[in-house]
Formats: C-alpha cells, structure tokens, sequence
C-alpha cells in the first residue's frame, strides 16, 4: 500500500484524468477501456519506457 504522500499525489493524477473524461457514462467507460488496453499493450512492450512504438489497439468490450 502507498505511503499518505504517494497516495495523495496518486490522487491528485486520477482526478487530473478523470476530470477531463466525457461526461456520458459509456463514453468515459470506454476511454477508460482504450487506456487500460494502451497503457497493458505498452507495458508488455520489451522496450517498455525507452522507444516503445505505438500499436494498434484492438476495441476494447462495449460498456452500454
């Protein structure tokens, strides 16, 4: 569990986030969906955090 600084400025970086999705639920359920399939894809990537390329992302499920 992160220690009450890293928790806050973790905070601080999902509201950031969140504060900028649509205000529609399935839409920002979606963009959320795309997100976590971009940011898994790029973390699975060898070179994670050096060059990593950009890949298509295959459509994530439909949250209607």
């Amino acid at each position: 569990m992160p220690n009450s600084q890293e928790h806050n400025h973790l905070r601080r970086q999902a509201i950031m986030i969140v504060s900028q999705l649509p205000d529609n639920t399935a839409e920002a359920l979606t963009v959320l969906d795309y997100a976590r399939h971009f940011v898994t894809e790029f973390l699975e990537e060898p070179s994670a955090g050096t060059s990593a390329k950009f890949k298509t992302i295959a459509a994530p499920s439909n949250h209607s």
